[in-house]
């Protein structure tokens, strides 16, 4: 927070009053955006783990098929290369679904750091914001309604 100049008159720390209130109204929003963002992020990371434990399956169905059709290649030729073909695309589904599984995990680590650090800077900057408050109205000798609530909620 920057210093705050110290107003002489009762309207000058009313407009200091709204002025702390608009702040904290603005990281409780900022706060609430990065839960939000978190909690997305967390289900398309459950999104993505479902689609590469699918694709790891599809792949084990796939390496199986390739295998049983290698015993019956004077047979199967084509159906050997279909599957061949399938399998490697398989594949690259498979590391693609880890490499946006890797991403998102970093991505919700650095969301749910984000947030921590949000909601720990709202609650530093409440806390001054209320103490300076306090000050305030006790260097001017004003005690206004709203002052007497919070102190007594303090």
């Amino acid at each position: 927070m920057s210093a705050i100049t110290v107003p002489s008159s009762p309207a000058g720390i009313k407009k200091l009053e709204k002025q702390l209130a608009k702040d904290a109204k603005r990281e409780d929003e900022s706060v609430k955006q990065a839960l939000k963002d978190v909690q997305s992020t967390e289900k398309q990371k459950a999104k993505s783990q479902k689609a590469a434990e699918k694709a790891d399956h599809a792949l084990g169905k796939i390496t199986k098929a390739e295998t049983a059709s290698q015993k019956a290649l004077n047979k199967a030729t084509h159906q050997h290369d279909a599957v061949i073909v399938d399998l490697r695309s398989a594949e690259r589904d498979a590391e693609m679904m880890h490499q946006v599984d890797d991403k998102l995990t970093a991505d919700l680590e650095a969301k749910k750091k984000h947030a921590a650090e949000a909601l720990q800077s709202q609650l530093v900057h409440a806390e001054e914001r209320q103490s300076k408050l306090r000050e305030l109205r006790e260097q001017a000798g004003i005690i206004t309604p709203d002052s007497r609530l919070s102190e007594d909620s303090a």
